[in-house]
């Protein structure tokens, strides 16, 4: 039997579940690339001074969906193989943990593991993370064979999971000609330096979706942190010129995400879209949903297992 996991980001259910979760994110060296001293020090102040108001950006958007899609996402994948596999998840920086549940599979004597980090496009941030914390798995289970799987961004079934929703919203919004906003989340700008090949994937994504769609698009980034240097254009910025300079529909889509989560529920639908309604008085904005229990994303799923 092998086993299947699926991996994210995660999230907290908790005020005490954000703290764990910013210390767990802030002292990962793909997202602090400090000394692991220095790491440790930073990790721990940034998430005593985050995690209240961190908390409260949750309590606004009504908790964390990104946990139960993921779990809900197993069963139904679980079930589209037809129970040939053992699917189960784990987080990043929330329980359970990685090692937590590769630890569970052994345990069941399965030797043979399929990882499936859910981010479409690689980036250091991401799926190396994940790949950073296999490899240390391994060191501690080398009778195990673990294998993470690449990204799917240019996944058939991925491209139409994308098409159909953005249709849909398209046809409810009753949108004419609109132009499409791919917003991503961020990264370092001395990562892409060192090599990471994020922009890429993010601009090879929107250009076979907007390919289908026969729409014009421009791809955005959001979410950054700190003061270093991130990627961009940055969403707002970008969304802010246009709304002095077209009259068309603008529909935004976060392309880097397959589950709900705090910058798609909060920093696009709390802050960004009405941000651009009331303050810029530009109405003809709008966000694609996520469903993350569509059947062309368990498709896609399927798709790069077998």
């Amino acid at each position: 039997m092998t086993g299947i996991l699926l991996v994210n980001m995660g999230g907290p259910t908790s005020e005490k579940e954000v703290l764990f979760f910013l210390k767990k994110m802030f002292s990962d060296p793909y997202i602090l690339p400090f000394a692991k001293p220095v790491r440790f020090l930073l990790s721990r102040m940034i998430s005593y001074r985050r995690y209240k108001k961190s908390w409260q950006k949750y309590v606004e958007i009504g908790g964390t969906p990104l946990i139960d899609d993921v779990k809900e996402n197993a069963k139904l994948f679980n079930k589209a193989l037809g129970n040939k596999y053992i699917v189960d998840v784990a987080f990043s920086y929330s329980q359970p943990l990685i090692q937590e549940t590769i630890e569970k599979f052994a345990e069941q004597g399965i030797k043979k593991i399929k990882v499936i980090p859910m981010y479409p496009q690689e980036s250091l941030t991401t799926t190396g993370s994940v790949k950073a914390d296999i490899d240390k798995v391994i060191q501690k289970f080398p009778s195990l064979e673990i294998k993470v799987i690449k990204q799917f961004f240019d996944n058939n079934n991925f491209v139409d999971f994308w098409t159909e929703l953005i249709k849909s919203h398209i046809k409810k919004q009753k949108c004419e000609d609109p132009l499409l906003i791919f917003s991503a989340h961020s990264i370092p700008k001395y990562l892409v330096d060192k090599g990471d090949s994020y922009p890429q994937t993010v601009n090879k994504s929107a250009e076979l979706i907007s390919q289908k769609l026969k729409l014009d698009y421009k791809v955005t980034y959001q979410s950054k942190m700190g003061k270093v240097e991130w990627i961009g254009p940055d969403t707002k910025e970008v969304i802010e010129g246009l709304a002095s300079e077209t009259n068309k529909d603008i529909v935004v889509i976060p392309i880097s995400f397959v589950n709900e989560n705090l910058e798609t529920l909060y920093d696009l639908d709390t802050e960004l879209i009405p941000y651009t309604k009331e303050k810029l008085n530009y109405k003809n904005i709008s966000r694609v949903n996520i469903n993350a229990n569509h059947p062309l994303l368990i498709k896609t799923f399927v798709d790069i297992i077998e």
